[in-house]
């Protein structure tokens, strides 16, 4: 009787050619525990590593003889990476043909009602007095801290500070309207 466990890889594959159920029996406990780790690595579930890794072992059976497989932990590792990628493909929601003209008519009034409200802030913002513009502006737009605005404008940090409020006060007014939307699109 042989003792499976003991022969290489290259003398399993040849005995699994030759339709020896034990050499695969061999191949099988010998890479399952490998195969399921890096399985379960990249899906993070037990069920989904294990029906990869079945796949796998299952697909090494039904194609033996006509694969030539120079290095079976290697050929196993890709048939496994393989298998995980299309596990992973069927978990990623596929939008339908009819679905598609509602999801870009969709966008495209998001982006649109997006661009009006862009340009019905920048009306107010030019409403504003200069300065509370001018600090709004380098707050919002330039990114600076109080001090730099304070800096920069040679006022005081206290009256950076209104100046910002006086502009948010003036915008929260002027769109409460569209708190809806915003709340959409963001």
């Amino acid at each position: 009787m042989t003792d499976y466990s003991n022969l290489s890889d290259a003398d399993l594959v040849q005995m699994i050619n030759a339709d020896d159920h034990h050499a695969f029996t061999a191949i099988y406990y010998r890479y399952w525990k490998r195969l399921y780790v890096l399985a379960y690595d990249r899906l993070r579930s037990r069920q989904m590593a294990e029906d990869v890794v079945q796949d796998v072992l299952t697909g090494l059976w039904q194609r033996r003889g006509q694969t030539v497989i120079r290095s079976l932990p290697a050929y196993l590792a890709t048939a496994n990476r393989y298998a995980v990628f299309t596990q992973l493909s069927k978990m990623i929601p596929v939008t339908t043909v009819e679905a598609l003209p509602e999801a870009v008519q969709a966008v495209a009034d998001d982006t649109a009602q997006l661009h009006f409200l862009q340009q019905s802030m920048q009306e107010q913002l030019q409403q504003l007095p200069e300065k509370c513009r001018l600090v709004f502006d380098y707050s919002r737009n330039m990114g600076m801290s109080n001090k730099e605005i304070a800096t920069e404008l040679r006022i005081s940090e206290k009256a950076v500070e209104k100046h910002i409020t006086k502009a948010l006060q003036r915008l929260r007014v002027q769109f409460r309207n569209y708190f809806h939307i915003l709340s959409a699109l963001f």
